[in-house]
């Protein structure tokens, strides 16, 4: 007699990650909640402290949850979301996004760099500005990948009407549209709460942790042009850079 193959069950750990993430993506955990902690999470599956870590490891990797010390396992998405990992390897790589990535413009406008804007931005309070701002994509259907202020000196305004504004760099359309070339270039990378303002666009919690990317782009005398500032939700956009150590040529 022959047995019948018995269907294999999942494994304790990813039982329990499924049945989290099914919660998590039904909204019955909505995004910036916290799970229960490891002890309600031993006592609702009657399961080891190894065991529900395991699952709650799944969930991290999903990139569902993050995990911070002294608060608890935090829900940042209710769906896998896409992760992108910008690698560097010249210069031209570095004043650019991925080109996996568009920008989808939402509005555009004058304005005048108070204090504060003229802090960030490193310019002096007083100048004027045209400003772009758009939601970066990889498609349209999933989450977004940061929000994008672009300043640019108004006389470069005309950039917007391209064809092709939203999938090239505004610095290659200035210098292809206006002659303007980058003869330097800044970028300054810090992590920040999201701004209550962008939170709703960017689909999470205001507060929220967040990476912000500053380019600065410079002319001809050192005139500032272009400046962008993207900010991206956590576990949404990865920044890598490689180097290599030169050798000293023999003498």
């Amino acid at each position: 007699m022959s047995a019948e193959p018995r269907k294999r069950k999942p494994t304790r750990y990813r039982d329990i990650a499924g049945r989290l993430q099914k919660e998590i993506r039904l909204g019955r955990t909505d995004v910036g909640d916290l799970l229960p902690t490891e002890t309600e999470l031993m006592a609702r599956y009657s399961a080891s402290r190894q065991t529900v870590r395991e699952a709650l490891r799944i969930l991290m990797d999903q990139g569902l949850i993050v995990r911070r010390a002294g608060l608890g396992s935090v829900v940042i998405a209710s769906e896998p979301p896409v992760l992108f990992t910008h690698s560097v390897k010249s210069l031209g790589e570095w004043l650019r996004y991925s080109n996996e990535t568009y920008r989808d413009v939402v509005a555009t406008r004058d304005i005048v760099a108070d204090r504060k804007r003229a802090a960030l931005l490193k310019c002096e309070p007083g100048k004027h500005w045209f400003l772009i701002e758009a939601v970066r994509r990889s498609d349209q259907f999933a989450a977004p990948l940061g929000w994008t202020e672009i300043y640019v000196l108004r006389k470069f305004a005309g950039v917007v009407k391209r064809s092709d504004h939203g999938r090239t760099p505004v610095h290659e359309q200035i210098a292809n549209t206006y002659g303007q070339t980058t003869e330097y270039a800044q970028m300054e990378i810090f992590a920040r709460a999201m701004p209550a303002s962008l939170a709703k666009a960017l689909q999470v919690k205001a507060g929220s942790p967040a990476l912000t990317v500053v380019r600065r782009y410079y002319g001809t005398g050192q005139e500032l042009f272009e400046v962008t500032v993207t900010t991206h939700p956590e576990g949404r956009y990865t920044y890598t850079m490689d180097m290599q150590r030169s050798l000293r040529p023999r003498v």
